[in-house]
């Protein structure tokens, strides 16, 4: 067991940080607070583990659950997965549109009403306040890199669409070739938001990145 882990009240690890919510001790849920309590419990456990560190049974423990309680809602790991990764776009998109002032219809307009660097500084600025959620995605892109990964289709389709929505806000600025400056431009933030990872407390997400538009925009 790694030293970022602690033991449950029945043997299971944990991670080190993470809380036992008063929500958790709740007696009654809707079957779409249930869900939602398992998400919040999975999206922390994945994040810290990684799908192959993680277990089912670590989720129910922090649920307050029986393994068929969360598997009655998700079926199976895999499942669990990628309804993890689901939930989390969705809520991402529309703090994404609202940093841009628009409808979360207006997001997917062609041509759309947004330039390449708004859209890159509404991303930034999204991410900077949800370390646990962009190395949630920064573990799983790497882990399903291997395509016998659940999440492989998952992610090689969220790579499409978010080129495309990149390609589209290069487009309305006028660049020559939008669906490459998309790919160059989402590279650059991902290997940012690695650094900021790996040092939060001192390097700044958003600072960061206004530094690199000033210098290469």
């Amino acid at each position: 067991m790694g030293a970022d882990s602690k033991i449950s009240s029945t043997g299971v690890p944990l991670p080190s940080d993470y809380q036992y919510s008063e929500s958790s001790k709740k007696a009654s849920f809707t079957v779409e607070e249930r869900k939602e309590q398992i998400l919040d419990a999975a999206t922390h456990i994945i994040g810290k583990n990684g799908f192959w560190g993680f277990t089912v049974r670590q989720v129910a423990e922090a649920c307050n659950l029986t393994e068929p309680a969360i598997l009655y809602h998700f079926k199976n790991k895999e499942k669990l997965l990628v309804a993890v990764l689901s939930r989390r776009d969705d809520i991402d998109l529309h703090n994404m549109a609202s940093e841009l002032h628009i409808g979360l219809d207006r997001l997917w307009a062609d041509p759309t009403e947004f330039g390449l660097w708004d859209l890159c500084l509404a991303a930034v600025q999204k991410n900077s306040k949800q370390p646990e959620i962009v190395r949630l995605y920064t573990i799983m892109q790497g882990e399903s890199l291997n395509s016998e990964h659940p999440a492989y289709a998952y992610f090689q389709n969220r790579e499409r669409w978010a080129t495309s929505l990149f390609a589209r806000a290069a487009k309305h600025d006028g660049y020559d070739d939008p669906a490459r400056i998309a790919q160059l431009v989402l590279s650059e933030m991902d290997g940012m938001q690695i650094r900021w990872l790996r040092d939060l407390g001192h390097f700044d997400l958003v600072e960061s990145w206004k530094a690199f538009r000033e210098r290469f925009a």
